[in-house]
C-alpha cells in the first residue's frame, strides 16, 4: 500500500477515534479517563503518521513508524476498553475500529522491518 493510502487511513481512524471519544458518557469517571488517553492516542497518531508523508532520515522515520505503531495499539487498547466495560454500548461501531487498528499496527510493523533492514 502506498504512504498516501496508509495515511488516508490513518487520518480516518484518528478521526473516528476522536468522535468516539466526544460521545463518551460525562458522568463516569472511567469514560472520562478513556476519553482523554483517545483523545491524545488518536491525535497522536494522526500526526504521526502525516509525518511520514515528508521525506525522513532513516532513524528518524523509524523513530516515527514505532510511535505510528504505539499510537495505533494505544487507540485500540482504549477503544477495547470501552467496549469490555460497557461504557458505550455500540460494538457494531467500535469493533471495526479496534481491528482497523490491529491491521494498522500490522502494516507499520512489517514496514518497520523493512526499514531497519535497510539500514543493517
Amino acid at each position: 500500500m502506498d504512504p498516501q493510502a496508509i495515511y488516508n487511513k490513518t487520518n480516518t481512524l484518528a478521526k473516528a477515534c476522536l468522535k468516539v471519544a466526544m460521545v463518551l458518557p460525562h458522568d463516569q469517571q472511567m469514560a472520562a479517563f478513556a476519553r482523554v488517553e483517545l483523545v491524545r492516542h488518536a491525535s497522536d497518531l494522526g500526526v504521526k503518521t502525516r509525518g511520514l508523508m515528508v521525506g525522513q532520515l532513516g532513524e528518524v522515520f523509524v523513530e516515527r513508524l514505532s510511535r505510528a505503531v504505539d499510537s495505533c495499539n494505544g487507540c485500540g487498547f482504549w477503544l477495547q476498553l470501552i467496549i469490555d466495560d460497557g461504557i458505550l454500548n455500540k460494538p457494531e461501531i467500535i469493533s471495526p475500529l479496534v481491528k482497523e487498528c490491529d491491521t494498522l499496527s500490522a502494516m507499520f510493523l512489517a514496514a518497520l522491518k523493512t526499514a531497519k533492514n535497510k539500514m543493517d
